[in-house]
């Protein structure tokens, strides 16, 4: 593949993984209106497939850009830290996607899920800097 392909294929990668973010999010604020929403029981879905997917075409095809691409390396300390984000960002967001079994029992009002959810957004957001301003690289 070529790098226009693997940088595309990424950067899709990145922005499913943003989209299941505002889905996780439009689900959180459904669950505090009402615990028993049937909107969010039928969006959970799709926003767990977009997480997953998302976040391994990002992380796979971000790697296989770092070893395509002649003047990075695995071991730059931008690409270190994105997937160490990444990593952040999984754990959190599996919290999350698990934390959503039982939509309709309301544990998901407890200021518990806004804080998780707003450092999912905060770790998403971080890599995406990372990844748009590549901080030590020259």
């Amino acid at each position: 593949m070529g790098y226009s392909t693997l940088l595309f294929l990424h950067v899709l990668g990145a922005f499913t993984l943003v989209a299941s973010v505002g889905l996780f999010l439009a689900i959180m604020l459904a669950v505090r209106r009402q615990p028993d929403t049937l909107v969010a029981q039928r969006m959970l879905p799709t926003a767990r497939v977009l997480w997953a997917v998302g976040g391994l075409s990002a992380l796979v095809f971000g790697i296989w850009l770092a070893i395509h691409v002649s003047q990075y390396s695995l071991t730059d300390g931008w690409i270190l830290g994105a997937i160490v984000l990444w990593v952040i960002a999984s754990a959190i967001g599996g919290r999350i996607s698990a934390g959503y079994k039982n939509l309709g029992d309301g544990s998901l009002a407890q200021s518990e899920a806004l804080v998780t959810h707003g450092l999912l957004v905060l770790s998403v957001l971080l890599l995406l800097l990372d990844m748009i301003y590549k901080p030590g690289a020259g």
